[in-house]
């Protein structure tokens, strides 16, 4: 008898679930517009939001600590915007491809919230020139890495990093 009841909790707590991170607004959109995609019966669109799903999960479950999701979702679009510049520049060309991960993109991009949509080229100036005054610096020189790295910081993971590249570089030289 005393087995039966070790056993029959033991079996309780196996069934219920727990997650490292509670599930975000994010993965709740997903979900739901995965669940109207499969009753549409529009495979294409419900294997992108699978897809999307798994990255999301998969980026919760790595070692370090996780990624913000809308940060992930941007990443999932970027691979798929460049796997579409690859199939247009390969030989031959394969335009076919390309489109299909362009279309992965913008059914993407239909998630990815307003603020986490980037930072314009005037916010990104002020952001560099402010960072830069904090660290005393009048140009960038050998100090480039460690302002790119402030500004990332500072910017939230609404800039991107190429696009904080690049607006250093602009203030580094007199």
């Amino acid at each position: 008898m005393l087995f039966s009841n070790v056993l029959a909790r033991s079996l309780r707590t196996q069934s219920l679930r727990t997650y490292a991170t509670a599930p975000s607004s994010l993965d709740a959109s997903l979900r739901t517009a995965l669940k109207g995609s499969m009753k549409a019966r529009d495979a294409f669109r419900s294997g992108v939001l699978r897809s999307a799903l798994a990255d999301l999960q998969t980026a919760s479950h790595t070692g370090s600590a996780p990624a913000a999701p809308s940060k992930t979702l941007s990443r999932s679009i970027s691979s798929r915007l460049d796997a579409a510049t690859t199939f247009d520049t390969s030989n031959p060309p394969r335009p076919d491809l390309a489109e299909q991960y362009r279309s992965e993109a913008s059914i993407l991009s239909e998630f990815v919230e307003p603020e986490a949509a980037g930072m314009d080229a005037s916010e990104l100036d002020a952001l560099v020139k402010g960072v830069m005054s904090e660290l005393g610096l009048v140009e960038v020189g050998k100090d480039m890495g460690r302002v790119i790295k402030a500004v990332v910081a500072k910017s939230e993971g609404k800039a991107a990093g190429k696009d904080v590249s690049e607006a250093v570089k602009r203030f580094g030289k007199p």
